[in-house]
């Protein structure tokens, strides 16, 4: 099994700053992939579709979509399982969870106040919906809905949630799985 990718560089500012030393994710024991993981292009040739994102070449060499291109990226596609769930359920309340591919496992969690939480990870059966709850119901109300001075731009070409206390309890959460 080969590893994920890592995010590249953001282009905003303040959000996710490059690491000062490249990390390394090795395969897990399967000695048999030894090979780097890499994303196919869309078209299945070297060409990219007109006004498609470009990529960020990293530090080793490899190209990768920008840190806020793959959110958007990752948002298009929660957004259409979304209504596709929808229309295909015979219940009425929010029954996206999860989905599973063979490289990752993106986790969902749509709160009442209406933010999207998304965690994506190793392609484990383990459902960390209540992580994402938990994120919720703490470091996020914290640091972001209490916080008069956080900012909460969500306009076009805003940055988002740019809040280092929320991230560190963040991290701190994810460091406890």
């Amino acid at each position: 099994m080969r590893p994920p990718p890592e995010p590249g560089p953001s282009t905003l500012p303040r959000v996710l700053p490059p690491s000062a030393a490249p990390t390394t994710a090795s395969a897990p024991d399967d000695l048999s992939s030894t090979r780097p993981y890499s994303v196919p292009d869309a078209l299945g040739v070297n060409g990219a579709a007109p006004g498609a994102p470009q990529p960020v070449a990293d530090a080793k060499g490899k190209s990768r979509l920008a840190f806020d291109e793959e959110a958007k990226l990752v948002y298009g596609v929660v957004f259409s399982l979304r209504n596709m769930v929808a229309k295909l359920s015979s219940r009425g309340d929010e029954s996206f969870h999860s989905v599973s591919t063979s490289a990752y496992k993106l986790h969902y969690l749509h709160t009442p106040t209406s933010f999207h939480f998304v965690l994506v990870t190793s392609p484990t059966p383990t459902s960390h919906r209540a992580l994402l709850r938990q994120v919720y119901t703490g470091p996020f109300n914290e640091y972001v809905v209490r916080n008069p001075l956080a900012s909460l731009d969500t306009q076009q070409g805003a940055r988002g949630i740019d809040n280092a206390p929320f991230r560190r309890a963040v991290d701190k959460l994810l460091a406890s799985i």
